[in-house]
């Protein structure tokens, strides 16, 4: 499983830098991936983003190390990268809802708090899943117009996408009448990772709310354009609550990928398709959810 070797890679490389800084960039270059991707594999691999999982694994190895020895509570938090006492015993109790000094000379440890050291063996069992298969489709080039706004990742500690990207969705319901009658069914939502040098920092993305629409048709004001090129995609339905849409997202790059002949294509936004089968969004729910792919080499 290509996508594996490339996470234990990574991780790796965390365990050797638990005690020194760790750019999330500078890992996806180790895994291979562009920024976004690496992401996208990492939390879908591992079950949390990659700083959710830096972050425990510091205060995990913090815990055992004050457990352990007799070294000053502030002189292990700056070993683990904390900027200060106050930042570390909050962080601390967050997670084991325990201030640092109460596991001094601790027998035991609370395991299901602690995130212990992902194996090889242990991240194979992770992407072993019932299957869900695609369906492979060629799209004709689509032209969207709707609503966009940048927002900061799922994966992010500062994620804003749910106070971001819902009111898209009621804007476009608002304005629909000044579109033009779109070509198909569909609602779309578009996701997409911004250049480089257009970004304010490396977790934001770009979504949009819209329809497919004619390649010159009018732009209502406030809404935009993304024109989108002909692009092959794996198409999975998403069944059950919208709010579970991420489990699906996470097989994806997760369970799916890695044992397909596909990888994704960094040429084509993820798109959500939406029509009458999303009802309210709740336990009766569909929706396509399609990513762009290319057969590996």
């Amino acid at each position: 499983m290509e996508n594996l070797a490339h996470i234990q890679r990574a991780i790796d490389t965390i365990e050797k830098n638990l005690r020194q800084p760790i750019s999330i960039g500078h890992l996806a270059r180790r895994a291979g991936y562009s920024f976004w991707h690496f992401q996208r594999i990492f939390a879908a691999v591992v079950g949390e983003p990659a700083g959710f999982y830096i972050r425990r694994r510091r205060l995990t190895a913090a815990a055992e190390e004050l457990r352990t020895t007799r070294r000053r509570i502030l002189d292990v938090a700056l070993d683990f990268q904390f900027e200060s006492h106050e930042a570390f015993t909050r962080a601390f109790k967050g997670l084991f809802h325990l201030n640092p000094g109460e596991v001094r000379g601790r027998r035991h440890f609370i395991e299901g708090l602690a995130r212990p050291q992902l194996t090889r063996e242990k991240l194979r069992h992770l992407a072993r899943q019932a299957a869900m298969k695609p369906v492979i489709v060629n799209l004709e080039p689509l032209t969207l117009i709707g609503f966009e706004a940048r927002f900061i990742s799922a994966m992010s500690p500062d994620a804003n996408n749910f106070q971001v990207i819902p009111p898209l969705w009621h804007a476009l319901t608002a304005h629909r009448a000044e579109l033009d009658p779109p070509l198909d069914r569909f609602s779309y939502g578009a996701c997409r990772c911004l250049p480089e040098k257009q970004r304010r920092r490396d977790d934001e993305l770009v979504y949009l709310a819209g329809v497919n629409a004619k390649p010159r048709a009018r732009v209502p004001a406030g809404m935009v354009r993304w024109k989108i090129p002909a692009l092959t995609y794996a198409h999975f339905t998403h069944r059950g609550p919208i709010s579970r849409l991420s489990e699906t997202i996470n097989y994806i790059y997760g369970a799916w990928m890695p044992r397909s002949d596909y990888r994704r294509n960094e040429r084509g936004p993820e798109l959500e398709r939406y029509d009458d089968r999303f009802r309210d969004g709740g336990q009766d729910c569909e929706l396509d959810y399609l990513v762009p792919v290319i057969r590996r080499t």
